[in-house]
């Protein structure tokens, strides 16, 4: 169950969806200042144990003199859930103000006796991009690795943001099946992302939204099991949040439920 709760909240909130239209996005639906909270949930059954809570960041900062937007991600558990599974996961990422295109990413994880960190440098290059990776395991760097790709698969932080910038006449198509990119570890992967159409949900202890549902199928060789189903809910305005997200895992279901957005 190593890495279950962050790594299956943040890979689904950061999905990246530039196979439609690469690297083009629409209107940004959020400013600097922009805080949203979620509450984490292990879920079996009609039991539901409070497990911790995430929030996800903007702010406006400056990268070797160049205007950008700073995001952040934090995940922790709560401390009566740290005896089962203990985790403080930071995310950030600098990209810049107007494409959402990312300068650096770094992961920094704590997960029960497990600790990493992932440094990514992307650069634009004519064929598209080449990315710099650094990884801490085992309590020593590796040395630089360097790829390319001509595909828009960034780090899973930037393509939460880049998620909610894409035009919805791409994006909420229903039925459509969408090959979609995702830079995780050392590697690029791909996943599926369907579109299942408009639902009303109402979330655990609280209120009812409407909101646009998705499914995701994440294939082998990625951190999750081949044929593994998961859903997310996003909102059903011009902000495009994601209130539900939830995970089947070996025993339950993990879940990410929206708790507030503030600005």
């Amino acid at each position: 169950m190593k890495q279950f709760i962050w790594t299956v909240i943040v890979c689904l909130i950061g999905m990246d969806l530039f196979a439609i239209n690469p690297c083009r996005i629409g209107k940004k639906p959020f400013n600097a200042g922009e805080r949203i909270e979620y509450q984490l949930y292990y879920n079996l059954g009609f039991i539901w144990i409070n497990a911790g809570d995430a929030r996800f960041q903007v702010q406006e900062s400056y990268w070797r003199g160049l205007p950008v937007y700073k995001l952040s991600a934090t995940g922790k558990t709560h401390k009566s859930f740290d005896s089962f599974f203990h985790v403080r996961d930071t995310l950030t990422s600098v990209v810049d103000r107007q494409h959402l295109l990312p300068y650096q990413a770094i992961k920094s994880a704590h997960e029960n006796k497990w600790h990493g960190k992932d440094v990514f440098e992307f650069e634009s290059i004519p064929s598209g991009w080449k990315i710099t990776t650094r990884l801490f395991r085992r309590e020593a760097w590796s040395p630089d690795s360097i790829s390319y790709t001509e595909r828009c698969g960034f780090d899973i932080l930037t393509s939460i943001y880049r998620l909610r910038s894409i035009p919805d006449k791409e994006l909420f198509v229903e039925g459509k099946r969408m090959e979609l990119p995702l830079r995780l570890d050392d590697d690029e992967y791909t996943i599926y992302l369907t579109y299942k159409g408009r639902e009303r949900i109402k979330l655990h202890g609280g209120d009812t939204h409407k909101a646009h549902a998705f499914e995701l199928t994440l294939i082998e060789g990625t951190v999750f099991k081949r044929g593994d189903v998961m859903k997310m809910w996003i909102s059903d305005d011009a902000y495009k949040v994601p209130l539900l997200i939830e995970s089947p895992i070996r025993v339950g279901k993990v879940k990410a439920i929206f708790r507030s957005r503030t600005t």
